[in-house]
């Protein structure tokens, strides 16, 4: 509902909106930025797993480039965030926001595909073995004796450090360059 009024000094009307169309227009913008970084997740979560499937390339030169392509995947995974909700954002908090979930998704994608990895004995395996390195070799019998291989100890170490190298310390970086990202685009466009 518009309501007519007049401005401090009584000189022209003055439109004032309602409460309820407002938030609709926020809620509108929202989903909007939502739907934006989403997507700007879901590219850089695919952009992040083709680099460490290359990382697992022996190639020196290859492993020399994928860290800075990974810091170029989540800032610009930010910035695409930006880009797809240009017209959306209004304050650098919106642009913080869209980065935030742009950086959210990509990390957790960049993390599954990470325990995936380690899973099949491709990644972290020398994390895993040094896990298994310290059992003692009882307490390795004792783990054959109820049916646990010392394979399965060493995936499920290897396991464990993708989550917490990927999961949580590369989610958390992940979150804070597409924050970056999205709020470089918002200063640049």
């Amino acid at each position: 509902m518009m309501e007519r009024g007049k401005d401090q000094f009584g000189t022209r009307p003055v439109r004032l909106v309602s409460r309820r169309a407002t938030s609709r227009s926020e809620e509108a913008t929202a989903r909007t930025i939502s739907a934006g970084a989403l997507k700007a997740g879901i590219a850089g979560a695919l952009a992040m797993m083709l680099l460490m499937l290359i990382s697992l390339v022996e190639i020196p030169l290859v492993l020399c480039l994928v860290l800075p392509g990974s810091v170029l995947v989540l800032i610009a995974s930010g910035m695409l965030a930006g880009l797809l909700a240009n017209e959306q954002l209004n304050s650098p908090r919106q642009a913080s926001q869209a980065g935030l979930l742009a950086g959210l998704v990509t990390g957790l994608g960049a993390a599954f595909v990470a325990v995936l990895l380690a899973a099949f004995g491709l990644m972290f395996t020398t994390l895993g073995e040094g896990v298994q390195a310290q059992l003692t070799p009882r307490q390795l019998q004792s783990l054959v004796d109820i049916g646990i291989s010392p394979q399965t100890v060493r995936i499920a170490g290897a396991v464990f450090f993708a989550l917490l190298i990927w999961g949580v310390f590369g989610t958390a970086v992940a979150v804070a360059l597409g924050i970056l990202g999205a709020r470089l685009y918002y200063r640049l466009r």
